[in-house]
């Protein structure tokens, strides 16, 4: 029994590894992350039993000691050492707070082996509270940091620290309530905090999925059903952006030539694989300088950032890794573009892109690129 005081400790160890491990994704079969995560532990626990109660008394240091666990965790999962940091400290914060509660509650009721009365408390309350905590709680932790790329990097912060501040702040409560006088009141200050801190997880996540919906229906309404390239009205409210923020951007019209002459000798399911084919050669050939849009039929806009030469948009009108995987052999396409610059005479995305058409009319008249400059 004289060993009794550390079994606490390893408890929350243990839970904390159970608790990360829902969290990440595995490089390593579950075996191999059993034993890390054991060898690991005894070169902790061995040089520390040394200083005995100074690191096992349960004034929080062991909970600082342990973020050392970082260290067989990037090696064990596919995670950047921030998202794991930020990991501990939730899980930490469920721990650390079940210690807590513990030290408190054997404190209250004066118990002769304080040992051994807290590792049954731990264990009772672990036992009690792991499973809804696994299965309620984490799955929406997980939930909101995965669908955060939906708010600015700005809101991301904010609910990162939000994470740090409650852990760090639950730490200070644990040291204060530890050198206090106890009284029932310490314990009621620990729940109420706990459940609070659920309960803003809780909160949090309603507001992401209530967003991620919103944008899942913005994303039905804005997409092309076919090419899954944004439609018109995606288009639109991409021109008007790039205005209001005065950027140099250019609108490029697509025409396909002869496209009935596909329907009318292959069908129209090869029609609509004609379609969607032009879409991804198109897109590969902008790359990360801009992005296709579907405007309707077999026309298509394309909005290039920065000034489109007439070199950049015959390169891209050319279509020239067509053969991979085409439906039919290529028939062509006539474009027409405009250059916008700021200050915009024109801020109507609808006028920008008739000229931009007009253009791509009249070369599909005598097959000749031109563009148009707009100032």
């Amino acid at each position: 029994m004289e060993y009794v005081y550390i079994l606490p400790m390893v408890e929350v160890l243990v839970f904390n590894v159970i608790t990360l491990d829902h969290c990440f994704k595995r490089k390593y079969s579950k075996f191999k992350m059993v034993a890390v995560f054991f060898f690991f532990t005894v070169l902790c626990i061995l040089p520390a039993a040394l200083f005995k109660r100074d690191v096992f008394n349960g004034d929080g240091k062991f909970s600082i000691f342990g973020f050392l666990y970082i260290i067989p965790l990037k090696f064990l999962y596919d995670e950047k050492i921030e998202r794991l940091f930020l990991n501990m400290c939730m899980s930490w914060t469920y721990t650390l707070g079940i210690l807590a509660v513990s030290i408190q509650m054997v404190y209250l009721g004066d118990f002769l082996n304080y040992d051994l009365s807290l590792i049954i408390i731990e264990t009772v309350l672990f036992l009690a509270t792991f499973i809804p905590f696994r299965n309620y709680v984490i799955p929406k932790y997980i939930y909101i940091f995965q669908n955060m790329h939906d708010f600015r990097k700005t809101q991301f912060r904010y609910l990162e620290i939000s994470v740090y501040f409650n852990f760090f702040t639950l730490f200070i409560l644990h040291i204060i309530f530890l050198y206090s006088e106890r009284n029932l009141l310490q314990i009621v200050v620990l729940a109420i905090f706990l459940a609070s801190n659920y309960l803003f997880y809780s909160i949090v996540y309603e507001v992401i999925n209530s967003s991620v919906k919103i944008n899942e229906l913005e994303k039905k309404v804005s997409d092309d059903a076919l090419t899954g390239l944004g439609n018109r009205v995606q288009m639109m409210r991409h021109i008007r952006i790039l205005i209001e923020e005065n950027q140099v951007f250019s609108i490029m019209f697509f025409d396909l030539d002869r496209f009935k002459l596909i329907n009318d000798q292959y069908g129209h399911d090869v029609g609509d694989r004609y379609l969607i084919h032009f879409g991804k050669v198109c897109s590969d050939e902008l790359k990360d300088n801009g992005k296709l849009y579907r405007y309707g039929g077999d026309e298509f806009v394309a909005i290039y950032y920065g000034v489109l030469t007439e070199e950049i948009a015959d390169t891209i009108a050319q279509c020239k890794n067509w053969d991979k995987d085409a439906p039919c052999e290529f028939n062509q396409v006539s474009a027409g573009f405009v250059v916008c610059k700021p200050p915009y005479a024109v801020k109507d995305p609808s006028i920008l892109l008739k000229q931009a058409d007009d253009i791509m009319y009249r070369n599909k008249l005598n097959k000749k690129m031109r563009y148009k400059e707009k100032k």
